[in-house]
């Protein structure tokens, strides 16, 4: 049975020109794996699934990132004043971290990194080797990179960051254009052992998995976040 939480707005901040990152009061006795998401009800039949953007081990508050169309719900969360309260219900889903001895290739279209930031920031802050993680993360350019200085910096033993823009300048030895089986079979050196985590819209999703599968990655290798509503919520 999921737990429905009421929580306060503590803080909002835009990390990118169409995303903004939203901090609540973390309920008593909530706990969550990094990876997961809940539906957050901001009334007046205003309900979406949001991942949790930051990491368990950051106390204090829980966060969600979403990318800012005009869409209804979009406008209420905008409009939210500090201290307001909204429900929230979970935590749910299992696109969490639970390989070892593999090499881990994360690829992420927009604000699928959601779900990635969580469980990097929280490999990071555990100080643990997780083994190779490859991040392929696709945007439309620069500006667009949500917690870029954040992947840029993180410390994990072998972790490597691979940008893929529209438009890469600005970027060094960033990719032109969109994430492709070519460029999968440059950067992740483990082809056909490596384990693959893929999030973001629908559409993207899809082409990363016929990616995969024409390089002769295995269905049981891949796992998938999809963001549904993207252009709607």
């Amino acid at each position: 049975m999921l737990n429905t939480y009421q929580t306060q707005l503590i803080a909002r901040a835009d990390i990118s020109p169409s995303c903004a990152s939203y901090r609540f009061k973390k309920p008593d006795n909530f706990a969550f794996r990094a990876g997961q998401y809940m539906v957050v009800d901001l009334g007046s039949e205003l309900v979406h699934p949001l991942t949790i953007s930051n990491s368990p081990e950051e106390s204090g508050f829980i966060e969600f990132t979403k990318r800012m169309t005009g869409s209804a719900y979009c406008q209420r969360l905008k409009s939210l004043e500090k201290g307001e309260n909204i429900s929230v219900k979970g935590p749910m889903g299992k696109f969490c971290f639970d390989y070892t001895d593999t090499t881990v290739a994360m690829i992420a279209g927009g604000i699928g990194i959601t779900p990635f930031r969580s469980i990097l920031t929280s490999l990071e802050r555990n100080k643990v080797d997780p083994g190779k993680i490859i991040l392929l993360y696709g945007n439309l350019n620069r500006a667009d990179i949500a917690f870029r200085d954040e992947l840029e910096n993180l410390r994990i033993p072998q972790y490597r960051l691979v940008h893929v823009l529209t438009d890469p300048a600005g970027i060094d030895n960033a990719y032109q254009g969109f994430i492709t089986s070519e460029i999968i079979a440059r950067e992740i050196p483990d082809l056909a052992t490596a384990s693959y985590m893929v999030s973001g819209p629908p559409v993207m999703v899809e082409a990363i998995k016929k990616a995969l599968h024409a390089l002769a990655v295995g269905e049981t290798r891949i796992r998938t976040d999809i963001f549904f509503g993207y252009n709607a919520g």
